[in-house]
């Protein structure tokens, strides 16, 4: 179990440092207003970096509490998405650009802490994410960095893509979180 659980968390914490990196090189040089999809709301290049702070955060939030034998989530499993982003996205509408990006670094340097001492025996259990659902730890970073590269990055790339061949910049994005 050793070596497989030592893979693992290498293989975990690769996938953040990467995730972190990518995030950083597609989105730091965007102007932070520039309008990239919308859902409920139209979402700027600073709303998604916020977002994906907050939730990365979180994440640490629930990978703490299931280190020290506890649960930690922020919504029910019926929870609505929106009732937890949009106020999450209000209250960052007046930090200044650095602000976000630093709650972004900060909240994966956190996985990235709790995955580092994460105990061996933890790795193999089920734990509950922060949307009240349950995995296993290297489920959950799956999740998380799915969910900034795919449902986010990704489609932010594609929307300035098409911006800069003309078309409308921006686009629906399709995803819970």
């Amino acid at each position: 179990m050793n070596s497989n659980f030592e893979e693992t968390r290498r293989r975990t914490l690769d996938l953040l440092d990467t995730t972190r990196r990518a995030t950083r090189s597609a989105l730091s040089h965007l102007d932070s207003q520039m309008v990239v999809h919308t859902d409920e709301r139209a979402w700027r290049v600073r709303d998604v970096v916020g977002h994906l702070g907050v939730w990365n955060g979180e994440a640490a939030r629930s990978l703490g509490a299931y280190a020290e034998g506890g649960e930690y989530f922020c919504m029910t499993a019926n929870g609505v998405y929106d009732e937890y982003n949009g106020p999450a996205a209000e209250e960052r509408k007046t930090w200044t650009m650095e602000r976000v990006w630093a709650e972004y670094e900060a909240s994966h340097a956190q996985l990235k802490s709790i995955i580092e001492s994460m105990p061996a025996e933890k790795w193999e259990g089920v734990m509950v994410f922060p949307w009240n659902e349950q995995g296993t730890i290297e489920q959950l970073i799956k999740r998380m960095m799915k969910h900034e590269t795919k449902d986010h990055c990704n489609l932010i790339i594609k929307a300035t893509s098409l911006g800069q061949k003309g078309g409308q910049g921006q686009m629906k994005r399709t995803g819970a979180l």
